[in-house]
């Protein structure tokens, strides 16, 4: 099983990189605000290099603003290097590159509410088969990224479990893990969260990146589990992997570890 590092900045790479992982992640997964500047995308690949480590560059959903600036980074990555792409318009950009494609596991739709895991026991076992299902599961879907010869297809560990399987397919697949993505939004919840002037106030406001640094846990009684707030985007922790062996059974062979998410900066 393949071990991976996911990290946001080179602070945090250099911080949390150790030997057991074979390949690093570099990028923000959620917010085009936080995507990496060309020097720091070339600090991490010459990083990797020099500890044998594969590269791979996270991108997240993104506007035309975004989308410039990955632009920008995509001559930066070589034949060996892989795009996580979470969006269809940077993947069909991507697509005129010769780095290797993966899906990431925000574009690859799945039923993330940690509410689902209550319905065991309540609702029918098919119910509850259907909502373990991810948009991997859909012939058209697979088709679609056949086509834009990806490579690999990324999932969430949710609490319901992994109903989609990979195995037998041109796919390999990831989890992540601790943090499970749940929801993002553009109206960044802790965008002027800094200004007493700004209180109660809610909207598009310009990105002072406020976030860095910042997450707070928020507590529900209609919640088993802690919401996180991190930046744009909103998760929850989960500790419990599937065994190796449940996890090969379904096309499953890298495992990511993105606890740098909860890290201060």
């Amino acid at each position: 099983m393949e071990k991976v590092l996911a990290v946001e900045n080179i602070s945090s790479l250099e911080r949390l990189f150790s030997k057991e992982f074979s390949r690093v992640y570099f990028g923000a997964e959620t917010c085009e605000q936080k995507i990496p500047s060309e020097v720091d995308v070339k600090k991490a690949i010459a990083f990797c290099k020099e500890n044998n480590a594969g590269f791979s560059l996270m991108t997240c959903f993104c506007t035309d603003f975004g989308l410039e600036k990955l632009q920008k980074l995509f001559p930066l990555l070589s034949e060996k290097d892989e795009l996580i792409t979470n969006d269809f318009g940077v993947l069909n950009e991507a697509s005129k590159y010769n780095f290797k494609l993966v899906v990431g596991r925000l574009l690859n739709r799945q039923f993330r509410d940690p509410r689902i895991s209550s319905f065991k026991g309540k609702f029918p076992e098919e119910m509850i088969n259907h909502l373990s299902l991810s948009q991997a599961s859909s012939p058209g879907f697979r088709v679609l990224l056949k086509g834009f010869n990806v490579s690999r297809v990324e999932f969430d560990n949710c609490l319901q479990g992994i109903g989609t399987s990979l195995k037998g397919t041109c796919f390999s697949g990831s989890i992540y893990s601790p943090i499970v993505f749940v929801a993002a939004t553009r109206m960044c919840l802790l965008a002027n969260s800094s200004k007493l002037s700004s209180f109660k106030k809610v909207g598009i406001f310009p990105c002072s990146k406020e976030c860095l640094g910042k997450s707070f846990r928020l507590d529900s009684k209609d919640f088993s589990k802690q919401l996180l707030l991190i930046g744009n985007g909103l998760f929850f922790e989960n500790k419990k992997l599937p065994s190796q062996k449940e996890l090969e059974q379904k096309g499953i062979d890298r495992v990511v570890t993105n606890t740098s998410l909860m890290q201060s900066e």
